[in-house]
């Protein structure tokens, strides 16, 4: 069970689960992008990638002290 809640809380998760949404409805809501499907794809590009910076940095915070 604590295996799947730090799975859950894991910086990709949330970035899959959070970000990605997140992100592709500000770029609809902004209208930078029409197609909600590629809204979602640069969302979920964007959103990976931060997720994997704080996954192998081990903070979501740019210094860390």
């Amino acid at each position: 069970m604590e295996k799947l809640i730090t799975w859950f809380l894991s910086p990709i998760v949330f970035a899959i689960g959070f970000l990605t949404p997140l992100i592709a409805q500000v770029c609809l809501a902004m209208g930078w992008i029409t197609s909600t499907p590629t809204a979602y794809g640069i969302g979920f590009v964007i959103a990976i990638s931060f997720g994997l910076m704080a996954q192998f940095r081990g903070s979501w915070l740019w210094l860390k002290s």
